[in-house]
């Protein structure tokens, strides 16, 4: 979500370091290492980029290839299921599948399904079902063979829908609170003035699993995974508030992007939540929360979804809600009216009654299974930020050394078509690219100057703050427009003193709300990053149209963690 101020400044003038921006290296000294390397995923999108502008690579694709299929060869001879579904979309991607008929996605899906029931991991089974696969298209002994192992977990619903029969009386909301729990993390004794004072951060969280697997939000366990955190941190769980036990838990898996984590506990479950298998509740549907708002155990509010999407996180859509919402509410489960999860309880404004917001259920599916998988998750990117410009995906930057950098992509590209399908704006690709592991090749159709261009690109891992690794990597200069929403081009000066000039400006960025306009020009004078809180601030000297060319201080600011990262 980007923030925006203005003010006057003042102050000693100083001018931001330019680093030098590498690019990806498409030479075959290069593509020669990749391969000898076993990393045939990243060789193929460069020899692709290379063939599609007349350079000649010499039966290298055959090499990435046949590399390729021996790691394919390796990852069924160990059974890895994940891997192997990695190397089939990448087959597909290269219009290879005939090497890998034998066998297909869903054969694959139903692989992971079954090991994670032998794991007794029975959640991230559930999950990935309700995320990857219809059931009408698994054949009826598989089926059958599921609902009997749901059965025996206690999943009643879930196994009516694998037979085929209505679903059984849902158990309500009064079940679904015995399925809750406060998430207490102990952080010791804390001096405020000079009185020392209990550290504790106070969420809630849910039951997903029989063997005491639980969903919160990571920020409330944040201190038990953060590495950059040296203070004391333990964590606990309580079930009510009568009896004061508290439960020892461990983390198991995390994510930064969508705030979730997943805990484990070695206790008796009371009831497991399940999720709705049903499409986002309408406009004005009445949903429900059970958290512990300032640590009030299993307080159930009622209220309405008042938005969606909603740009919040930094990835996807959230749901914008009226339920009542309190410090403590963090990580408990949304619920509709037969109990059934629909999302996370994430975050509320403050200054604002009535204004919350919840993970949606659909993004929480598609996640458990990697939270299962432990540690921090890996999620896909290409390495590009893309502004939605009426319907159109319009790339502003390129990382460097980055998927899209290796397909070919530059800025002002038009992404038209992924994977043989088209997408209206930025959050559905998030959307398609949460579905994918990093590494997974995928088709990019996309427009340069009204000329249509593809390439392919194998996934990277999302760094946790994008852009701020950007700016390690990359001239400060370049990242004026995914940031700020300003293209521009350096009129002259150097060292202290560099002007440029304002090309276009991006409409509902923050330089369009604070009114900069194409054909203003601007001495940027300072640049500054508070990495405690990921903002980024410049400072300038503009000239504007408006202000009939006369100069003006200004300063503007925005989060790193922007939600227009692909």
């Amino acid at each position: 979500m980007l923030i925006l101020l203005l003010t006057i400044i003042s102050g000693c003038p100083s001018s931001p370091e330019l680093i030098p921006q590498p690019i990806s290296d498409f030479s075959l000294e290069h593509i020669d290492e990749l391969i000898e390397n076993g990393e045939n995923l990243r060789a193929l999108p460069l020899i692709a980029s290379r063939d599609r502008d007349g350079k000649y690579t010499e039966g290298r694709y055959m090499r990435a290839l046949e590399g390729l299929g021996d790691e394919w060869e390796e990852a069924r001879k160990v059974k890895d299921w994940r891997k192997s579904l990695m190397y089939l979309r990448s087959f597909r991607t290269l219009g290879e599948e005939k090497r890998i008929s034998e066998i297909s996605e869903q054969d694959l899906l139903l692989e992971g399904v079954y090991s994670y029931l032998d794991a007794n991991a029975s959640g991230a089974a559930l999950a990935l079902i309700q995320s990857e696969l219809e059931l009408d298209s698994i054949d009826a002994k598989d089926r059958e063979n599921l609902a009997r192992r749901f059965e025996l977990l206690g999943y009643k619903q879930f196994v009516s829908e694998l037979r085929g029969k209505s679903r059984t009386e849902a158990p309500g909301l009064e079940s679904s609170i015995d399925g809750t729990v406060t998430v207490w993390v102990n952080r010791g004794i804390k001096l405020v003035g000079n009185v020392g004072v209990p550290d504790r951060g106070i969420g809630s969280g849910f039951f997903i699993d029989p063997e005491g697997y639980l969903l919160t939000n990571y920020h409330v366990i944040e201190s038990m995974v953060d590495p950059t955190y040296q203070g004391y941190s333990r964590l606990f769980v309580k079930t009510d508030d009568e009896t004061g036990n508290r439960i020892p838990a461990k983390v198991i898996g995390w994510d930064r992007n969508l705030d979730l984590a997943l805990l484990k506990t070695e206790m008796e479950v009371p009831y497991v939540l399940t999720y709705s298998n049903k499409e986002l509740p309408p406009l004005g549907s009445t949903v429900y929360a059970i958290g512990s708002p300032g640590g009030l155990a299993k307080t159930l509010t009622s209220g309405t979804v008042s938005a969606y999407p909603r740009s919040i996180q930094p990835m996807a859509g959230s749901l914008q809600i009226d339920v009542p919402i309190n410090p403590g509410n963090s990580g408990g489960p949304l619920l509709n009216k037969d109990g059934e999860v629909i999302g996370v309880v994430f975050a509320g404004v403050l200054s604002y009654e009535g204004v919350n917001f919840a993970i949606p259920g659909a993004y929480i599916k598609k996640l458990v299974p990697l939270l299962f998988e432990g540690g921090e998750v890996q999620l896909p990117w290409l390495g590009l930020s893309a502004w939605d410009a009426t319907g159109r995906i319009k790339v502003t930057y390129v990382a460097p050394d980055s998927p899209a950098a290796d397909a070919g992509l530059l800025p002002d590209d038009v992404i038209d078509v992924i994977d043989g399908f088209q997408f209206s704006g930025i959050r559905e690709v998030q959307e398609y690219l949460l579905s994918r592991t990093p590494g997974t090749l995928i088709s990019i159709d996309w427009l340069r100057m009204g000329e249509r261009a593809d390439g392919i690109a194998a996934l990277g891992v999302r760094p946790s703050i994008p852009l701020e690794t950007a700016l390690m990597n990359d001239a400060r200069e370049n990242l004026i427009t995914p940031l700020f929403g300003l293209k521009v081009q350096r009129i002259n000066g150097y060292g202290l003193n560099k002007r440029y000039r304002i090309t276009s400006v991006l409409p509902g960025s923050v330089a369009d709300e604070a009114g900069f306009r194409a054909g203003d020009s601007f001495l940027l004078r300072r640049w500054i990053h508070d990495e405690e809180d990921d903002v980024v601030v410049i400072q300038m000297v503009l000239k504007g149209r408006r202000a009939g060319f006369l100069e003006s201080a200004i300063q503007i600011a925005t989060h790193l963690n922007i939600n227009t990262i692909l």
